[in-house]
């Protein structure tokens, strides 16, 4: 997610900036249910992405964030309907 994919799954970005994984693997295909995105652990053909790196930044958008732990899981939960 964000323009970069510097986020892994829609559970992280309704994290703040600074929660959000600073380190995953991209490059998997396995669809992550429950977090809603893409596998992010190591595997064949994976590779290690950075956010520190220049570019790479996941410091994106705020929406969400303030959101209670209760209304952003009943919000992935809507998501996971459409």
């Amino acid at each position: 997610y964000l323009h970069n994919g510097s986020v892994p799954t829609l559970k992280d970005m309704l994290k703040i900036p600074e929660l959000r994984p600073q380190t995953f693997y991209v490059g998997s295909r396995e669809f992550d249910p429950i977090d809603v995105g893409l596998y992010s652990g190591e595997g064949e053909n994976s590779s290690l992405f950075d956010t520190s790196l220049e570019g790479n930044s996941n410091e994106g958008h705020l929406y969400g964030t303030h959101l209670s732990e209760e209304d952003k899981k009943a919000l992935l939960e809507y998501l996971k309907t459409l």
